[in-house]
């Protein structure tokens, strides 16, 4: 993760600060650990375990389809991470406010 902080931050330039690098990589890590079998899209199961994990307690069923349709930007049923990105730093701050991140910034 150093590594990446520094190819991030240019050699230590100042284009990131650490905290930054950390809004960054939290959501992408959780959604790397919550995809089970390993194919970039987060099946609503994998979702309901993103949120978990986001919020530390498990959400019901209603707000996880309510979520993945917010979400899933294709209509695919599934959430990739560009759109689990995408949804954290919306332009109407959404999934950011949702989540408790500074990720938009």
């Amino acid at each position: 993760m150093k590594k990446l902080y520094l190819i991030m931050d240019y050699n230590n330039k100042g284009a990131i600060t650490e905290f930054e690098f950390m809004t960054i990589m939290r959501p992408w890590a959780s959604f790397s650990a919550t995809d089970i079998n390993n194919d970039n899209e987060l099946d609503i199961h994998e979702l309901k375990t993103l949120i978990w994990l986001m919020d530390n307690e498990e959400p019901d069923d209603r707000r996880v389809q309510k979520d993945l349709k917010l979400i899933d930007e294709d209509g695919s049923g599934t959430i990739d991470r560009l759109e689990w990105i995408q949804y954290l730093a919306s332009p109407d701050g959404e999934g950011a406010a949702f989540f408790d991140f500074n990720l938009k910034k």
